[in-house]
This record gives structure tokens, C-alpha cells and sequence, in this order.
């Protein structure tokens, strides 16, 4: 499974979760992607294979319903709250990286348009 984190998400977790082997994207690292807006993000993800990793429920929740009613597809969105994975203590990255890998050992069904809330 790949993945797209949104620029929100540290870096670090993307090149942390490269080195033991996933296909991981940080927008954070790509000036053109940290640049498009929400529904571009998700657009080109989903083009890609890849599901975007967002703390952004608000935004990306809209799109992904708008896609429902136009018949168009995603390859999945994981909510990540920025509460639990707060950027600012000193369990991130390593709080999103561990909940992430947990994750990615269990992935949805699903191959499109699934949500998924990271505990």
C-alpha cells in the first residue's frame, strides 16, 4: 500500500517509513505538491496508487463526499487528529510512525474510497 503524507506531517515519518520498506511520499518534500490545493493533493494521490495520511478532516472529509456524489475515486484517506499526533511534543513523529506501521500491517479491504480515522 502507498501512501501520500500531506505537508502537515513531519519529513522525518516519511523518510522513517521509507527505511523499513514502505512506499511513502512526504508532500512536505515535493515544492509543487506542498503547493496544490486539497482536492488536487487527493487527485494526483489517487492517480498515483497512493492514499493520503492528512490531519485535515475537515477539507479532505468534504472532497471525499463530493467525489461520492460524482462518481469519481480516491485510493483512501487516513485522518490523523491533531491531537493525538500533535507536532509540537516529544512523542512526534515517532506517535504517527508507530500508529502508521501498525496500520499499514493491517490494511482496509478495500483497494478505493475508503476512510480511515489512525488511532
Amino acid at each position: 500500500m502507498k501512501h501520500l503524507l500531506d505537508v502537515h506531517h513531519s519529513r522525518i515519518a516519511a523518510e522513517r517509513l521509507r527505511a523499513t520498506g514502505h512506499d511513502v511520499q512526504g508532500a512536505a518534500d515535493d515544492p509543487e505538491l506542498a503547493a496544490v490545493p486539497d482536492e488536487e493533493l487527493l487527485r494526483r494521490a489517487s492517480a498515483d496508487g497512493r492514499a493520503v495520511v492528512t490531519e485535515n478532516a475537515k477539507d479532505f472529509d468534504r472532497i471525499v463526499r463530493s467525489w461520492v456524489a460524482t462518481g469519481e475515486h480516491h485510493a483512501g484517506v487516513i485522518f490523523t487528529s491533531p491531537r493525538r499526533f500533535h507536532r509540537g511534543s516529544t512523542s512526534y513523529p515517532e506517535n504517527v510512525i508507530v500508529a502508521l506501521t501498525h496500520f499499514l500491517g493491517m490494511p482496509p479491504v478495500a483497494e478505493l474510497d475508503w476512510v480511515h480515522w489512525l488511532e
